[in-house]
């Protein structure tokens, strides 16, 4: 036995030890890579009235990831609520063992700190970066001290539009979600041999593997290495290059030999070829390899990077479509923003393995990661799950800084900066198949000024995007200006400023049926954008709407949606899921589409739905406790797994005595039950299993929907209540949403044909004016909306005799008599003639008339007759007399 060699193995053991307390831990043999994690121990404060020299013996202890702010999710301001938006200061003191000394090199790195961040190392300032959702590091070899340090970051994410704010111009210049501050992802020190991989790549590994040829049985992958020497003299090193299989077998590799001159830094090009290679193939089969590069001193190995990596390849056809792997793929998916709860952007590991989770339940294929860089776990994540990836760069609202006429030097200067780090931060992850250089640049242009010109900061950033990786298309979303006069009209004497002009692959924004339009005209746009740009390949980057959970509709047609207020019913949200997605995937030349959004995310900018500070778009709650029912429309789509779902699980007290039962399956047929009563089966007709106008009982109804699907039975329930009878209604004429009053509960408008749904107070966003007040009214909230035009309804009811109530307001002030004058009929005789509220009342004034009502053959039938302008209806109800 050769003692002596194992006194220097130990000896260079013991060595290793870098760094004492602060979270570290024992690094592996001397001269290797060693990454050391700085998470505990750290202390913060929040405040202008801090420095870099402050005594932080008092200041909150706390441990990384961490984030000041807490936002969204919650009904009213939560106690713990924390918007605040302005500098956090974070220090840390740790021991360096005399690993970290020179000749070796030690960088400092973050994997994420929000938005502007100064970094101070014992008194020595290291330097800023500006840009809160990418990686960064600093060479702290000279900073660094044997024995104790002291770390201190300062990170400020005030607004860009705070008048001196130190991010005027860095980007985003805002977005519909909110920036949170601090040091929410991990800080680490590394260290390495004089002569190594570079650090200093813009953050990145500095290896960057590409697929560069794929033929039948065999392979080419292209890896480039970014070789750097610190030492004090020139050197002579070999770089190994390997493409290591999932089992741990070499299956290609190369070495070469290296000169290296003193503070060069030299890339290495190896080209490996790879027979009857394993594909990486989407959710089909995620295969991994793993790309390997070590730096060689004579047989000594002085430094090491290993990257995931996947061989394929990847088409975009304006046409047909999406290609993997030279076969179509339909990508059907989900936008996600980093944010996972209530750590905000502060998030676990299994915070996020539980998001990608569901991700995967839906059965979704592609996803969408918005509208910035998002956590190198993240993309990982998505690459051993399949899921095609969008990546995106947050050039979000505005395409300069605001008050700015164009682009500044700065802001082209953060924007490049934050495309470069992005791309090659990333480079490797398979599943990434294209590069967003931004979301709505020019939503802002629609109300603001002055009005900056997008194209030439687009068209400079598609450009730097394909030198930096031509294997991957630029790409962007647009929402305006997509087409000539498309919200954004054409600049006049300049032409159309459109941001799709830039690239030849984007997505398009779309909220039909929810910010404008009808939903069921989508399809004819598409078609439009199609015909406009046939050489580009489209897709479709956002659409949706918010669903409260606590909300509900008895009919998703029954009144305007207040897009922008309350309430928004968890079933307008379905209806409008329901009618998009197949407009979606029955278009081929799309190459993909994701809805918006995942999951419900914190926004200081709305207050819409039952929630405050939250964006309510999720088809997920934003503590991801509860899937709202459109996620089960798109689990029955897309997962081929057996399932059935009752909708309607929330809605329990029921406003109507009747009924439309919905379930979604991926069964043919369903059948339903009502209290143990078998009502019948019904075809799934677009995974919708739907029995109309299902009475039900005073009390309790338990309702069950049951199905097969190869073989497996499947089955769903829910207990709903009415307070009262099969002959009682309460219905809100206009309006989409059920309400409790303090005269009852009201169902929204349904049975309904003809006329229009309107509010009495429409929504303004800016400057709204005083809201308009109903006099005499027994509850405002029966007075809210009202029906107008010519219409009439036909309700279900048991035969027998019944009181009418009918609820009128003139909403017109000043209304002159006899502008507004029509007819009631109730079973088609004349109830009330020449019902002129104006005259009888007066605007703005409740006015109540009350009627008989004979139903025999089960049906009650009252219409409404306009005689001069349109008849109008604000509530009824029936009761039995």
């Amino acid at each position: 036995m050769n003692f002596r060699r194992i006194f220097h193995r130990v000896a260079a053991v013991l060595a290793t030890v870098l760094l004492i307390g602060a979270g570290a831990h024992a690094a592996p043999a001397a001269g290797a890579r060693t990454a050391t994690p700085l998470v505990e121990g750290w202390r913060f404060a929040f405040g202008e009235q801090h420095s870099e020299q402050s005594d932080a013996s008092q200041w909150q202890a706390v441990t990384l990831p961490h984030t000041w702010n807490r936002i969204g999710g919650h009904t009213t301001k939560a106690a713990d609520a924390n918007d605040s938006r302005g500098k956090g200061w974070y220090q840390l003191k740790f021991r360096a063992g005399p690993n970290a000394e020179k000749p070796r090199r030690t960088w400092l790195q973050f994997d994420g700190a929000s938005i502007v961040s100064d970094v101070w190392l014992n008194g020595v300032l290291l330097g800023r970066h500006a840009g809160g959702v990418s990686a960064f590091r600093f060479d702290v070899t000279d900073a660094l001290r044997p024995g104790d340090n002291l770390l201190v970051v300062r990170t400020d994410n005030t607004a860009p539009d705070t008048k001196g704010s130190v991010t005027a111009e860095t980007l985003p210049m805002g977005g519909d979600w909110f920036m949170y501050g601090g040091l929410y992802r991990k800080v680490s020190l590394i260290t390495t041999a004089p002569v190594h991989v570079d650090l200093g790549d813009h953050g990145g590994p500095g290896v960057y593997a590409r697929t560069v040829s794929l033929e039948p049985g065999r392979a080419r992958v292209e890896v480039v290495a970014k070789v750097r020497n610190d030492a004090a003299a020139a050197q002579a090193v070999s770089v190994r290059t390997s493409l290591v299989d999932a089992k741990g077998k070499t299956v290609a590799s190369n070495t070469q030999p290296l000169e290296m001159a003193v503070s060069a830094q030299r890339e290495v090009k190896t080209s490996l070829d790879v027979a009857k290679p394993r594909l990486w193939n989407g959710v089909a089969d995620p295969y991994l390899y793993t790309v390997r590069v070590d730096v060689l001193a004579g047989a000594r190995t002085v430094d090491t990077v290993t990257e995931q990596f996947g061989i394929r390849t990847m088409r975009f056809d304006p046409d047909k479509g999406f290609f993997l792997n030279g076969k179509p793929l339909a990508l059907r998916g989900v936008n996600r923003h980093q944010e996972t709860g209530a750590n905000g952007w502060a998030s676990s590991m299994a915070e996020l393995e539980r998001d990608y989770a569901i991700i995967k339940e839906i059965g979704a294929n592609t996803i969408r990661l918005a509208h910035y860089q998002h956590p190198k776990e993240g993309y990982a994540l998505a690459d051993r799950m399949g899921l095609i990836v969008w990546a995106e760069v947050p050039l979000v609202l505005l395409s300069a800084p605001y008050g700015e006429p164009t682009a500044t030097p700065g802001f082209i200067a953060n924007a490049e900066q934050h495309l470069r780090e992005l791309i090659r931060q990333n480079y490797n992850h398979p599943s990434i198949a294209v590069w967003s250089i931004a979301n709505e640049p020019n939503i802002a242009n629609v109300w603001m000024q002055p009005k900056p010109p997008t194209v030439p900061l687009l068209e400079r950033l598609a450009a730097l995007s394909r030198a930096e990786d031509p294997s991957r298309p630029p790409v962007l979303a647009s929402c305006c200006g997509t087409l000539p006069g498309s919200l954004m009209p054409t600049t006049p004497g300049k032409g159309l400023d459109s941001p799709p002009q830039a690239v030849d692959v984007f997505g398009i924004n779309v909220y039909f049926g929810w910010y404008y339009a009808n939903v069921a005209d989508l399809s004819a746009y598409l078609d439009e954008v199609h015909a406009f740009y046939p050489k580009k390949a489209i897709s479709v980057t956002e659409y949706g709407a918010g669903g409260a959970l606590s909300q509900h509709t008895d009919n998703p047609l029954g009144g305007p949606i207040i897009a922008g207020g309350r309430p928004h019913p968890e079933g307008f949200q379905s209806y409008i899921h329901e009618k998009t997605w197949p407009q979606l995937r029955d278009k081929p030349y799309l190459w993909a589409s994701w809805l918006w959004n995942m999951f419900d995310f914190g926004t200081a900018i709305r207050m819409e739905g039952d929630l405050v500070d939250t964006n309510d778009k999720g088809i997920v709650s934003f503590d991801r406790t509860v899937k709202k029912e459109s996620f089960y429309f798109y689990k029955a789509h897309w997962n081929p797994e057996p399932m059935i779902y009752l909708a309607g699980h929330r809605y329990t007290e029921r406003a109507s005595p009747v009924a439309d039962v919905k379930a979604y399956s991926n069964a043919p047929t369903a059948r339903l039950s009502l209290n143990g009563r078998d009502l019948g089966s019904v075809d799934c007709v677009e995974r919708i299993c739907l029995w109309r106008n299902v009475v039900l009982a005073k009390g309790n109804n338990e309702v069950v929907v049951s199905a097969s699907v190869k073989g497996k039975a499947l089955r769903d329930r829910a207990v709903w209540r009415r307070a009262d009878g099969p002959g009682t209604y309460r219905v809100l004429a206009g309006q989409l949403g059920v309400m409790q009053t303090s005269v009852g509960l009201y169902g929204s408008d349904n049975f309904f044909t003809g006329g229009e749904g309107k509010l009495l107070n429409e929504p303004v966003r800016r400057n709204p004016p005083p809201p308009k007040v109903v006099q005499g009214a027994a509850d405002q909230q029966i007075y809210l909306a009202y029906r107008t035009g010519r219409f009439s309804y036909e309700l279900p009811l048991p035969d027998g005799e019944y009181e009418l109530t009918l609820r009128f307001v003139e909403p017109v002030e000043k209304q002159a008599a006899g502008q507004r004058v029509f007819d009631v009929l109730v079973q088609g005789s004349v109830a009330l003639a020449d019902l002129d509220i104006a005259a009888q009342a007066g605007s703005l004034r409740a006015l109540e008339r009350k009627v008989p009502l004979r139903v025999s053959g089960g049906k009650a039938r009252i219409d409404f007759v306009p005689k001069a302008g349109a008849a109008i209806l604000s509530s009824f109800s029936i009761d039995p007399r």
